[in-house]
Parts: C-alpha cells; sequence; structure tokens
C-alpha cells in the first residue's frame, strides 16, 4: 500500500514538473515571439517614440479615424492612435501641454462613437507604463497589449511562415496610411458589417453628462486657453456607414445627432471650429473599410484637412515635427 501511494506520489510530481516545464516553455517562446517578431512590426512604438519626441505646435488627436485618415505634412504631427478613447486623448494632450507650452492649432477628432459604451470602459489601459511613467512588465507577452492577442499572433506567425508583417505605413508624421479597398467587399459583408458597427459605436445614452463629455470638454478648454485655435472633425464615412445611420430606429439615431449637436455647441465658442466631413466621399475605392480611409483616400484628404485646419503652418511656424527615422 505504501508502495502504492509512493508511486502516485512520485507520477504526480513527474506531471506537475511536466505541466510547469511546458508552461515555462510557452511563456518563454511568446516572449520571444513578441519581442522578435510581434513588437518590431509593432507601429505603437513608433507612434510612442514621435510623441516624446515632437515640440511641434501644430498636432492632431484622435483615435483610428484621425489616425489612418489624416496623412499630415510637416510641421504638423499626427499623434493620434487606433482604439484611443476620450480619457487617452486627454491624458496625452495634457502631457503634450506639458511640454509645448504654446501650441498654435490643434486638431482633435469629433465623432460620435468617442461616446460609446465601450470606449469608455477601456479606460487608459497601461499607457503610463508604455509612455514612460512606469516601470513596464518584466514580461512583454503578457502586457495588456499584447497578452489578449497571444493566439492571433501565433496563428498569424504560423500561417504566413515565420514571418509577421504589417501592411500599415506609418509616416513621418505619424499618419497610419492603410491598404484595403471597400470596393472589393461583396455587399453582404458589408451589410453585416455597418449594421454591426453603427449599433456598437452608438453614443451612450446619457453622454453629455458623463465623465468622458467632461474630459472632452476639458481639454478643448485647456487648448483654447493655451492660445491655441481648436479644429474639430468629423472625419468621413462611406455610403454603406451613413445608409446604416438613416435606417436606425429614431431613439438610437437620435443618440447620433446629439453627439454632433454637443460638438457643435463646442465649435460656437472663440477660437474652436468644426468641420463635418462626414459626407464628403462616396467613392468605395477611397476607403479601406465602412468608416475608415485607405492610403489613396487618406492621401487625397489630408492637404484638404491640412489647408482647412492648420492652413499656413509651414510658414514660419516656431519648432518643426522631430521625424522618426526609418
Amino acid at each position: 500500500m505504501n508502495s502504492s501511494i509512493s508511486s502516485s506520489s512520485r507520477l504526480i510530481a513527474v506531471f506537475a514538473a511536466s505541466l510547469v516545464a511546458m508552461l515555462a516553455a510557452l511563456i518563454g517562446a511568446s516572449e520571444w515571439l513578441v519581442r522578435e517578431k510581434a513588437a518590431p512590426a509593432d507601429t505603437f512604438g513608433r507612434h510612442v517614440a514621435l510623441f516624446q519626441e515632437t515640440a511641434s505646435p501644430y498636432a492632431a488627436f484622435g483615435d483610428s479615424h484621425v489616425a489612418r485618415n489624416f496623412a499630415a505634412a510637416g510641421p504638423v504631427v499626427n499623434l493620434a492612435y487606433p482604439s484611443e478613447n476620450i480619457e487617452k486623448m486627454a491624458w496625452k494632450a495634457k502631457r503634450y501641454l506639458d511640454r509645448v507650452e504654446r501650441p498654435e492649432a490643434v486638431l482633435i477628432q469629433a465623432d460620435a462613437h468617442l461616446f460609446s459604451e465601450y470606449r469608455a470602459q477601456s479606460g487608459l489601459g497601461d499607457y503610463r507604463q508604455a509612455f514612460g511613467l512606469e516601470a513596464p512588465p518584466l514580461l512583454f507577452s503578457l502586457s495588456p497589449r499584447y497578452r489578449p492577442q497571444l493566439i492571433a499572433l501565433w496563428k498569424a506567425f504560423l500561417v504566413n511562415g515565420g514571418v509577421l508583417e504589417s501592411g500599415i505605413e506609418m509616416t513621418p508624421e505619424g499618419a497610419l496610411l492603410s491598404p484595403g479597398d471597400l470596393s472589393r467587399w461583396p455587399e453582404p459583408r458589408i451589410e453585416i458589417f455597418v449594421r454591426g458597427r453603427v449599433e456598437l459605436q452608438r453614443p451612450a445614452e446619457d453622454f453629455s453628462s458623463s465623465a468622458e463629455a467632461k474630459a472632452y470638454r476639458d481639454m478643448v478648454a485647456r487648448f483654447t486657453e493655451s492660445g491655441a485655435t481648436v479644429c474639430l472633425v468629423s472625419f468621413p464615412l462611406s455610403p454603406a456607414y451613413r445608409a446604416a445611420l438613416d435606417a436606425l430606429p429614431d431613439q438610437d439615431r437620435g443618440r447620433y445627432e446629439a453627439a454632433h449637436e454637443f460638438f457643435e455647441n463646442l465649435a460656437a465658442a472663440p477660437d474652436v471650429r468644426l468641420i463635418d466631413d462626414r459626407s464628403r466621399y462616396s467613392d468605395p475605392e477611397l476607403f479601406r473599410d465602412p468608416d475608415h480611409l485607405n492610403k489613396k483616400g487618406a492621401l487625397l484628404y489630408g492637404p484638404l484637412l491640412q489647408d482647412a485646419c492648420f492652413g499656413g503652418a509651414g510658414e514660419g511656424a516656431r519648432i518643426a515635427a522631430v521625424p522618426l527615422g526609418p
């Protein structure tokens, strides 16, 4: 009997040791994947470097609508990044103002989905670590940025024959020019996408009294108080996305309309104006997906938006943007 118990204990110990070894190997392999393959192809590190190095008095803030759609030209820098919510935008804006005491002009995204519930719930995330205000995690693979993506990264790595490459082109001014062509999407795919998108991005019912609304108002006020002119921009949407909005029930469509009224009210203040470009383009070949421009669209739109928001920025600018290396 004692022999049997001893044998079982040894088997359990061997199994436990094997499990620990497998787990350690998996973590080690994942750490290698993130550090050696994923991070070098990730634009976020270069975005952080640009943000920390630039001292340009002309900048743009927002999420992917700004990052992908606005092909800025120096001295204007595009300091937006995909999936940023208002809390992240405002946090970055404050840090920018700590360094650039007298900004000339800034662009701030003014799209209704910034007030959606899913955006509010994401919080500040790991931005304090990512931007160097807190010690980074010991293991990159377990950081909030990469941990949720590990399975997808391994799948992409294996499917692509051991290569992780991004089709995104980051410009020296920070724009993320994207491939893709909405005109190649089959109609059923577009319909499913926009139906889910307008539901996900619907502003919260009480957004105007939310912490996000206050943070947005305060962000605009800080810029104007610092002497900057503020250009609020509602970015281009494809005809399919606009049609999906029109087809919403009155109550849901009303939330989108209320969000744009919020931006219009802010634009009534001195040194603040609103550019509503939601209906600017109807050619699907200019879109990456139903609510983002592709590289072709961004290169077409960029000079127009730069002239509208930063006209003359290149003449007599005090400090030019700091470009990134290759």
